[in-house]
């Protein structure tokens, strides 16, 4: 008696293979064609049939195999031994599912390193119509009014603080030692205004896999009484290093990019406001650089969470093509959907558009890829050597980076406070800017007569 083969879903739906790889017919079932749902079934979206011992079904988002009976992503090892009974003599066709599948699965771990463990979102009361807050959007402006370094893409912004940052937007040409091209870095600056002149500049680091335009809301606030930069780090945002992406981008490189511009363009201590991802940067750069840096803001940081997981020793063009699932529209909207606390106001489809803006860039997928080989940032064991003034700010709703993560900054830095953000998820500077520009206003002790 021949033993049935496991049904099994090729993940990656390209012409040519779905002809090969259909469904097996197993024991008193009859063929099902890919994607199909097995006729004697009675398994909600199963695929295959109820006389296997497990029965699979292909998760379309992830692209990876989930096990119906655990409801979770197949071990790699069961995979294989599932792929050899169901292809015994079709070597390339067992490597490609087994590829996808840990593909799919180190860029979901990845996105759980840089988010933390995910938590459900609660339901948050959104109160009547009459009281929600509303994001005014229009079209964007030509595409000649932004500079020649954005992709085409930026002419599909709504938001107005979106459309505005994107039109202050330039690139600064940084000697950077150690490297053979200067860095054409990509920043919003504004001057300090009349009587701020005093003021410690603010330099805000966006988060993972991000770019200054994260700071849209709240760049224009800090404006009014001192001088502000934002800036993309090396190998993200609008950042261009010149080398194609196909150089060091590891954190020490990206620390070695920011003391430059800082030397080059500032020059004085200033006040570093890091967020998320950003908020391990501004940790490694204020521990390193402590003469540059006279305050330091973490917000919704990550600090205790370190290394990348398993993208990294993957062969390059299997890790290639795990970074460029960061970039696909059903993980943006995600993490879109997760960062808010108030989804339905700020979660919006331009919200996206401005998250993904950058993935455009020629250099973007390479750069991140050298930065995920470097195994990220590891900066845990340095919380306790921090010797600035510090000010831990988290948003209340926060479902990316648990808020115990808060209280755990404020014992570990030695001259530190924490405030919560009430309503607010993992970007204050987003979802309650005006609260922030105030906050950050009296912990660097910044009085209102400085405006202009």
């Amino acid at each position: 008696m021949t033993r049935p083969s496991p049904a099994m879903p090729f993940l990656r739906r390209q012409e040519g293979y779905s002809r090969l790889l259909e469904w097996p017919t197993p024991m008193r079932c009859k063929p099902t064609s890919i994607g199909q749902p097995c006729r004697t079934s009675n398994i909600p979206g199963a695929l295959s049939c109820p006389s296997l011992k497990r029965s699979y079904r292909l998760a379309r988002d992830a692209h990876c195999v989930l096990d119906l009976n655990r409801q979770e992503p197949l071990s790699s090892s069961c995979l294989q031994k599932t792929l050899l009974l169901r292809f015994p003599r079709d070597l390339s066709a067992r490597t490609s599912v087994l590829r996808s599948h840990l593909i799919s699965m180190a860029a979901t771990n990845l996105a759980a390193r840089f988010a933390g463990s995910y938590r459900a979102p609660p339901r948050v009361n959104r109160g009547s119509r009459s009281t929600r807050r509303t994001v005014v959007t229009v079209r964007a402006a030509a595409r000649g009014e932004f500079a020649s370094f954005f992709p085409d893409e930026v002419t599909a912004l709504e938001e107005p603080a979106a459309v505005e940052m994107a039109k202050k937007a330039r690139q600064v040409s940084v000697a950077v030692p150690g490297r053979d091209k200067p860095v054409m870095t990509s920043c919003v600056s504004s001057p300090a205004p009349k009587g701020g002149e005093d003021v410690s500049p603010f330099v805000l680091i966006h988060g993972f896999d991000s770019s200054c335009l994260e700071y849209r809301r709240l760049f224009p606030l800090l404006t009014e009484r001192a001088e502000a930069h934002a800036v993309d780090l090396l190998g993200w945002g609008f950042t261009d290093a010149g080398d194609g992406g196909i150089g060091d981008y590891s954190p020490e490189a990206k620390r070695a990019h920011l003391y430059a511009f800082w030397k080059q363009e500032i020059g004085r201590p200033i006040t570093l406001v890091g967020a998320s991802l950003g908020g391990a940067a501004s940790i490694d750069f204020a521990t390193a650089h402590p003469e540059c840096v006279e305050r330091l803001v973490l917000v919704d940081a990550q600090g205790f969470i370190e290394g990348l997981g398993p993208m990294g020793m993957f062969p390059r063009p299997i890790a290639l093509a795990g970074v460029n699932i960061l970039k696909s529209r059903p993980l943006r909207n995600t993490a879109n959907q997760m960062a808010y606390c108030d989804r339905g106001t700020f979660a919006t489809e331009d919200a996206m558009r401005v998250g993904q803006l950058h993935t455009f860039q020629p250099q973007w997928a390479d750069a991140t890829l050298s930065f995920m080989k470097s195994d990220g940032y590891k900066v845990a064991k340095r919380v306790r050597e921090i010797t600035q003034k510090t000010l831990v700010m988290w948003g209340r709703q926060d479902n990316i980076l648990d808020p115990a993560y808060a209280e755990r900054f404020a014992e570990e830095i030695p001259d530190s406070k924490l405030v919560w953000v009430e309503q607010c998820g993992h970007v204050a500077h987003l979802e309650q800017p005006k609260f922030m520009a105030q906050t950050l206003f009296d912990f660097a002790g910044v009085e209102a007569k400085v405006a202009a």
